[in-house]
């Protein structure tokens, strides 16, 4: 098949990631599979906060974050813009840890914001019960997971509002006995998926 041209040779069958591609690298002819040309524009990020984070009951505020976990690629500007560096499809998913205070159940909505502009569709509403006694409180997780379709250096803020001052993200810190990690207020994920 030398010589033939691109336009004239058959469809691939569906991709496995072994198959070999042709490249140029520093000016000699070399293999690689589509399996490594695909985890080397593969971005992520991801992200966690190690603080209690209050919201406004008027107006959406930001959920920031203060520790990079794990990132090559993705980025976080201004502890809450997780940006992306190349246009692709993304799974970005997220976990918020609420805590209430009341003896009332209330209620906290979260959303995302696309370079600033809110994303239509895109806000969930959570109830969180109210504490048991003086000091069992009441909690819930918020946990979801979006497909987005973004471009290059687009961000992703994720914001809230919570129906009372006394819902809060509340993070925990590490237990000794029983033994278990950190909880943090925040979790988040960026992951380039195509």
């Amino acid at each position: 098949m030398a010589d033939q041209k691109i336009s004239a040779m058959p469809s691939a069958a569906t991709l496995d990631g072994t198959e070999l591609v042709p490249l140029v690298q520093s000016g000699a002819n070399v293999k690689s599979t589509v399996a490594d040309i695909r985890s080397f524009n593969a971005a992520y990020g991801g992200f966690s906060d190690s603080t209690d984070q209050t919201g406004n009951i008027s107006a959406g505020t930001v959920i920031t974050f203060n520790t990079i976990d794990v990132a090559d690629g993705v980025t976080l500007v201004s502890n809450s813009q997780v940006t992306v560096p190349s246009t692709g499809k993304y799974s970005f998913q997220f976990s918020a840890q609420f805590k209430n205070t009341d003896n009332t159940q209330h209620d906290a909505t979260l959303w995302l914001r696309l370079n600033g502009v809110d994303i239509a569709n895109s806000a969930t509403q959570y109830t969180i019960p109210a504490r048991k006694s003086a000091g069992i409180f009441g909690y819930n997780v918020a946990s979801l997971t979006f497909l987005l379709d973004l471009a290059a250096n687009d961000y992703i803020e994720i914001f809230w509002v919570p129906t009372s001052v006394l819902v809060t993200l509340e993070h925990l810190p590490a237990s000794v006995s029983p033994a278990y990690p950190a909880i943090p207020s925040m979790i988040a994920s960026m992951i380039q998926v195509a």
